[in-house]
């Protein structure tokens, strides 16, 4: 079986694109680089079929690619909410089936982008927690950076994701950050969708459930492993409808919404992680609700069950 893995942080070429290697062991032909802003993503594709193994890194962070429907192979790749904007170069190596190697270097301009802020002053000690509380942040903290460590590198999900609710959604809060007493805190890593309590929350799309628990930021979550170094999240549920090891479907019930969790009020908190990079979850719907051949499907109902 073809071993495909791939580095991380911003590593694609436009949806569509894809980049035809030479067929003799000469460089293989290098495509111009490509650009992506902080939190957004795409899918680098390579045309060439006669590969046995590929292998890249970015900064010693695998990204993992896979066969795509046109016979090559592809990989997601994305810029974290917090990549420093610059070049980010892609080490891609080859392995021809003959046994032949190419080796290519992609680079990948990072680009800032303009999130929202706000400032403002709070009592001293209005942010103190107990040791109590401090243990279960980092009870918290340590869970999600156990399932993210271990990312399935066989891809499960496939085109188009979908909605995890039916309301429309509010404006974008990834990469918000506040600035309370004059210290930056951590930026929005998601983004938050209407979704009034007891609203059913489905599957994004096809993978297996690596976390099921209640914390004291996100409240009841939910975390989906879909393969190739891809992950979403749910937050702030107020009911779980699967357990964890299950596999899903795309449109699977996980949950209900809730207001659990460190939130002011019912709504649904929806993220996602590639290869530990933080991704805008409107980015990733809006290219990845396309079809691989390049054609808009409607997302499924929010109550769809595929079998």
């Amino acid at each position: 079986m073809t071993r495909c893995r791939i580095g991380l942080a911003a590593l694609a070429i436009a949806l569509s694109g894809a980049c035809a290697f030479a067929a003799q062991p000469a460089p293989a032909k290098r495509p111009s680089g490509l650009e992506l802003g902080q939190g957004q993503l795409a899918e680098f594709k390579i045309a060439e079929k006669d590969i046995d193994q590929i292998e890249a890194r970015i900064d010693n962070q695998p990204v993992y690619f896979y066969p795509n429907e046109s016979g090559g192979f592809a990989a997601l790749v994305g810029a974290d909410v917090l990549a420093k904007p610059g070049i980010m170069p892609l080490q891609i190596n080859i392995t021809k089936r003959d046994g032949r190697q190419q080796r290519l270097k992609v680079p990948i301009k990072i680009k800032a982008r303009q999130f929202k802020q706000e400032s403002f002053n709070v009592a001293p000690g209005f942010d103190d927690v107990s040791p109590e509380t401090l243990e279960e942040i980092r009870r918290e903290q340590s869970e999600f950076a156990r399932v993210f460590a271990a990312p399935a590198a066989e891809r499960y999900w496939e085109y188009p994701f979908i909605r995890p609710v039916p309301q429309e959604a509010s404006a974008s809060s990834f990469g918000a950050r506040r600035i309370i007493n004059g210290t930056s805190r951590a930026p929005h890593a998601g983004t938050d969708l209407s979704a009034p309590a007891g609203t059913e929350v489905v599957a994004v799309n096809n993978g297996r459930v690596v976390l099921v628990g209640n914390y004291f930021f996100a409240g009841g979550a939910v975390v989906i492993d879909h393969g190739a170094g891809l992950f979403s999240m749910y937050f702030h549920l107020s009911e779980f409808k699967v357990e964890e090891g299950a596999m899903v479907r795309r449109g699977d019930v996980l949950a209900l919404s809730g207001a659990t969790g460190r939130v002011t009020g019912p709504h649904l908190h929806l993220g996602f992680r590639l290869n530990n990079v933080r991704i805008d979850p409107l980015d990733l719907l809006a290219k990845l609700s396309i079809s691989s051949s390049g054609t808009k499907e409607p997302a499924a109902p929010a109550n769809e069950t595929e079998n």
